[in-house]
């Protein structure tokens, strides 16, 4: 399965071209430059593309009306919607056994009337992870007296993920503090979040009193992980299909095509800020443990994506790292290494994209081009340098 696309006139990004979305895609630029616009674009087309396959699954069951339409302005989030114009065009396509579907958006009018044969389809499961996900600790410890409350599309969906996570996940370690998150559920009650240390018998610590690089990471490992071997796609799909069939009495009408443990499951976590509040080492070790997580430990019956952004040159040249211990058989066994195939790394700059990837004219390896990113560190030792008494 291969996956592209195009992205015009969407509020900062004038043109965004991606001719083969990678598992491992990432992001970096200053704030405000449009690298989480594009992963909310992305995360929206893939979520089209995933009905349009629940769509046509029907369809070739002989289920002719479709359980709901598609709106493209309301699945539009978080001043989304704001950012459209006459002239925003997005081209979505994906590439299954050598057939091409793509779902258009232009003149702001959505095209997604296609049918997928059963040969081709797949289910798709789209998880969020918002920058704002540091108010986790705080908004599950008082659960029941905010109900109600309205923090915006994508934390709602990352908090509900969050739960979902954790009604599941009792014990998550965090390998990169050497610390791990206990997780209790009395009746009624909010679940209670405590951080204990891996090694010692340090006194426990609620999550929302925890440091803040603690509150952001902590929820997203716990995600993650549920993700990459916890979720049932079993459950999604009964929940996407069989009960609607249930519920319109059309379970008699349904002639099954293709058994749904045949159809291929792809998981997508895109994250803001993957390094929100953690120091540099901190931020290296986090890094490796969400590869491990996604493309070392993941259920075999999955295949998963990380899409990241960040505005950090720690994750950038750590990910170098873990590309180059790809080519050597020990540093395969020490490291979870990534594939050269596997990675794409973009800068986000004035509302286009450029590929960080390279070739090393010494080695022959697939890098990533960070010779740049030290620049900052350069010009604060050559102003301290040159300072007069």
């Amino acid at each position: 399965m291969k996956e592209s696309i195009i992205i015009k006139n969407f509020g900062p990004l004038k043109e965004v071209e991606i001719d083969d979305i990678k598992p491992l895609t990432v992001f970096i630029g200053k704030s405000a430059g449009g690298k989480s616009i594009i992963m909310k674009v992305i995360v929206l087309m893939r979520y089209i593309y995933k009905m349009v396959n629940i769509r046509s699954y029907l369809k070739n069951a002989k289920i002719t009306r479709s359980p709901f339409k598609l709106r493209f302005n309301s699945l539009l989030h978080d001043g989304l919607k704001g950012m459209i114009t006459a002239q925003t065009e997005i081209y979505y396509t994906v590439e299954i056994n050598g057939n091409k579907y793509t779902l258009k958006y232009t003149n702001r009018g959505l095209q997604s009337d296609i049918n997928i044969p059963d040969k081709d389809l797949i289910f798709f499961k789209e998880a969020y992870v918002s920058g704002m996900r540091s108010l986790i600790p705080i908004w599950a410890s008082k659960a029941v007296s905010v109900k109600g409350e309205n923090l915006g599309f994508f934390f709602h969906e990352t908090f509900n993920d969050f739960n979902d996570a954790t009604d599941v996940i009792k014990e998550q370690k965090l390998e990169y503090l050497n610390l791990k998150m206990k997780v209790r559920k009395s009746g009624n009650r909010p679940k209670l979040f405590t951080i204990e240390s891996l090694q010692n018998d340090a006194v426990p610590i609620e999550l929302r009193y925890a440091s803040s690089g603690i509150q952001t990471s902590a929820p997203l490992v716990a995600i993650v992980h549920y993700f990459a071997q916890e979720f049932s796609f079993k459950d999604a799909f009964q929940r996407s299909v069989l009960n609607y069939l249930y519920k319109q009495d059309l379970l008699t009408k349904f002639t099954l095509g293709i058994n749904r443990n045949k159809l291929g499951k792809y998981v997508h976590i895109h994250i803001e800020e993957v390094e929100l509040s953690l120091a540099p080492e901190d931020q290296r070790a986090f890094m490796s443990n969400l590869v491990e997580e996604v493309f070392h430990k993941n259920k075999k019956d999955r295949k998963l994506g990380l899409m990241v952004s960040t505005h950090s040159p720690y994750i950038v040249n750590h990910l170098n790292v873990l590309l180059r211990a790809g080519y050597f058989e020990k540093a395969r066994e020490n490291y979870p290494f990534l594939e050269k195939d596997d990675i794409a790394v973009y800068r986000v700059n004035e509302g286009k994209i450029i590929s960080l990837m390279a070739t090393d004219n010494d080695t022959g390896e697939y890098v990533i081009n960070a010779l740049d990113m030290s620049d900052t560190m350069e010009r604060i030792f050559e102003e301290y340098e040159s300072m007069e008494e």
